[in-house]
């Protein structure tokens, strides 16, 4: 997985991209934000707000779950962050707060966007 497409929860507007680097055989690399979103009132949410603080950020730590179907990413000073995907491809990025997975978003990988 080179590359997640991030969507809104309901899958109707683009967000960003997620790049990954994750060396062949490893299970953590790091990740790098591209956040592009098709309106400028997503802007305004703080969800997206804080994928822009991620992105001003530079690199973080990704790490691949051994069944490669999400990935944990760690940046400095923010959430976690996950992305869980089924056999598909499709599925839901989101933040880790209190212990708990909250989907805000839908995503893809780039073989399976439309």
């Amino acid at each position: 997985m080179k590359a997640i497409v991030l969507q809104t929860l309901d899958g109707t507007q683009h967000i960003g991209f997620i790049l990954c680097a994750i060396p062949p055989g490893d299970i953590e690399g790091d990740c790098m934000f591209s956040i592009v979103p098709d309106s400028a009132e997503l802007l305004e949410d703080p969800e997206i707000v804080q994928l822009l603080d991620r992105r001003d950020q530079g690199e973080s730590q990704v790490e691949l779950s051994e069944d490669s179907r999400s990935i944990l990413i760690r940046s400095h000073r923010l959430e976690n962050m996950f992305v869980q995907f089924e056999s598909d491809g499709a599925g839901h990025w989101g933040y880790v707060r209190s212990g708990e997975r909250v989907a805000v978003g839908q995503a893809t990988t780039v073989s399976s966007y439309r």
